[in-house]
């Protein structure tokens, strides 16, 4: 564990700027980064992103977090990311500890430091920022003037693996949770003699949070006994932003001092989704399904833009074309993206009878690469897994593509799918081919550029495969050389996710507590960034593996009983195990779920008069914009809807 100054003397920190690769991941200053008066503030936070600089500054959660916790008066919210392996060695050998970027604050000296973690991957690097940072690596190391370490995203769904290490964990959404929280530790902290004490108490009134050391697992063999509560403690409740039209978002967001990922803006339009892909985690985990109104969505892109100079926008959720006035966002954007050169992009794209007219109104700006999710390519596997799309819908939106002058396609699927045989794996391959062909057909010279993006399917908590194994890696050797060697146009490229990294994250994903010995012995025999291809270090996995007994084959590659306990059925994500149990019987017989945005609820756990109140309030589904209707969800859910909807978002 690193030492932990009050602060760093500029001369030593620029020294340590001028020996690492990209000194602009540390640098700080950025434009609209939020620097407040320390002495002013009574909770300061440190929100980290356990990822390069370029990976976590255009997440949109992370951005979302620094807003609402910066807009309270008494919380001030800095940012750090992990350091990258040239700056975690010039930091070590200087006995330097890792710092904020608005204040170059050594971490340890923070009230709360707040993990957002977007891919089990991402473990090893929580233990790397503690360690640099100066706090424990382990829970039960850590007393009352340590930091809390909190985490939450996508990555924390199952906890257990990381249990050891993190104080709580948020359930659910963030925006309000957060700010609950804060005031919360402002009010306890003084009460509390013990830190223990101190956990207890905030666990009791945010019922969002999940704290492990008042719950203790019993195992047998490689699965779970019992996850037996402690000291009376309730089951912990996901938070919920019931009214995403006016949730807090961030128009001014920081400006990166260097080139990232994705140098755009994203605006998440609608939030949650209800198709029933059984594949799917975020697609159980974020319902129920709630919308931004189309005038909401222009008028935040456009303030956000004269506030960045952003020339690229994306029109972000997990099945953006479900959105019902998608077409009228895009035909409300368009002229204006037009004028200033903007591009408009649309991920996420779920193939139906949309697909054919967007690219029709996002051709006007910068055209570029469109991307599709078929997932799988046959009819077969798509009622196992329930998707539910057309091959028709597909090509037809290829060749508006091609015709509007989109110069590459993106096609996502999958293999190793529960189900899946060679049939359906040629499959990838032929659609792939025939969407390359269309280019051609329809009078275009040269086929068209496909990337296919082939990923290993990997069974995660919350769906209704979480009970599958995954597949060996010999088999997932033999589908990517098939793959390969039947390819008949160059015109088509694959990309396959490293095998190592596939196995690494189904491990991560569905391993119970026992995880975390395994987790900090291949942290330290070097594990760092293991979501890098070049820089997973597998053999440090398999010697971690080995020593500590516990890996794939406990968790990755053996099918579970329905009857078994898994590490996360004590936390309450809102769909029901039940359901779930009920989706994998299906799945197995090819019974498709309906989707239930538009037909027949499905019962997943989330209570239909929630969703009913969503859909009244959204103003969207003409069934349900009934003055009774409208009034009473109004009142069950206390939305008070804004009298003038130019209000921006966030003031």
């Amino acid at each position: 564990m690193m030492p932990s100054p009050t602060h760093i003397q500029e001369h030593d920190w620029a020294e340590v700027l001028n020996s690492v690769l990209k000194p602009g991941r540390y640098a700080g200053g950025e434009v609209h980064a939020v620097c407040k008066k320390p002495e002013q503030a009574q909770l300061r936070w440190a929100l980290l992103y356990p990822d390069a600089y370029e990976i976590g500054m255009p997440h949109q959660g992370l951005r979302i977090l620094y807003h609402c916790l910066n807009q309270e008066r008494e919380i001030w919210a800095e940012r750090c990311f992990a350091p990258w392996l040239d700056m975690e060695q010039q930091l070590r050998s200087r006995g330097l500890p890792l710092c904020t970027l608005e204040s170059r604050t050594p971490l340890a000296s923070l009230d709360v430091l707040g993990f957002t973690l977007q891919t089990e991957l991402s473990y090893t690097n929580i233990l790397t920022c503690l360690s640099l940072g100066g706090v424990p690596l382990q829970t039960s190391k850590r007393n009352l003037n340590h930091p809390i370490v909190v985490a939450g995203g996508a990555g924390t769904i199952n906890p257990e693996p990381i249990a050891n290490f993190v104080d709580l964990f948020f359930l659910g959404d963030g925006e309000e949770a957060s700010v609950t929280f804060s005031k919360a530790l402002i009010d306890e902290r003084p009460k509390h003699k013990s830190r223990r004490d101190l956990l207890r108490a905030l666990v009791d009134r945010c019922s969002f949070l999940y704290a492990p050391c008042f719950w203790e697992p019993k195992f047998e063999g490689s699965g779970l006994l019992e996850m037996r509560a402690m000291d009376g403690v309730s089951t912990p409740t996901r938070a919920l932003v019931y009214d995403l039209e006016n949730a807090p978002y961030p128009v001014a967001p920081v400006i990166p001092n260097m080139r990232t990922i994705h140098d755009r803006i994203s605006l998440e339009i609608m939030r949650g989704c209800v198709q029933n892909c059984r594949f799917c985690q975020a697609g159980y985990e974020k319902r129920p399904q709630r919308f931004r109104s189309a005038e909401k969505i222009i008028q935040i892109v456009k303030e956000t833009y004269r506030n960045t100079g952003i020339h690229e926008v994306g029109l972000t959720s997990l099945s953006s074309s479900d959105h019902p006035d998608l077409l009228k966002i895009l035909d409300g954007l368009r002229p204006w993206a037009k004028e200033n050169r903007v591009s408009l992009s649309v991920p996420s794209l779920r193939v139906n009878e949309q697909v054919v007219e967007l690219p029709k109104r996002i051709a006007d700006g910068r055209v570029g690469t469109i991307t599709l999710a078929p997932e799988v390519a046959t009819d077969r596997l798509r009622k196992i897994i329930n998707k539910n799309i057309q091959d028709e819908d597909l090509f037809q939106g290829v060749a508006e593509a091609w015709r509007r002058g989109f110069k590459n396609i993106k096609l996502y699927f999958m293999m190793g799918l529960p189900g899946e045989e060679l049939e359906d794996l040629d499959g990838i391959l032929d659609m792939s081919e025939k969407c390359s062909r269309i280019r051609k057909e329809i009078g275009i010279k040269g086929n068209g550029s496909i990337h296919a993006a082939v990923s290993t399917f990997i069974p995660k908590a919350l769906t209704p495969f979480q009970w599958d194994s995954q597949i060996q890696p010999d088999e997932a050797e033999e589908k990517r050389k098939r793959l390969i060697s039947r390819r008949k146009l160059r015109s088509v490229r694959f990309k396959f996710q490293p095998h190592e990294e596939s196995w690494l994250e189904g491990f991560l994903s569905r391993g119970d507590r026992r995880a975390g010995a395994t987790i900090l012995a291949a942290w330290q025999a070097g594990a760092r960034f293991d979501a890098w291809g070049e820089e997973l270090k597998w053999d440090a996995w398999l010697k971690a593996f080995s020593d500590t007994g516990y890996g794939p084959n406990q968790v990755s590659w053996r099918e579970r009983t329905l009857a078994e306990i898994l590490p996360w059925d004590h936390l309450d994500h809102g769909v029901s195990r039940a359901f779930l149990e009920e989706e994998q019987l299906r799945a197995r017989t090819s019974k498709e779920t309906p989707h239930c945005q538009t037909e027949t609820c499905s019962n997943c756990g989330i209570p239909p008069t929630l969703c009913v109140d969503l859909k009244a309030t959204s103003g969207l589904f003409p069934k349900f914009s009934k003055p009774k209707l409208i009034a009473q969800a109004r009142e069950r859910l206390s939305i008070n809807t804004p009298i003038d909807p130019e209000v921006p978002a966030n003031r």
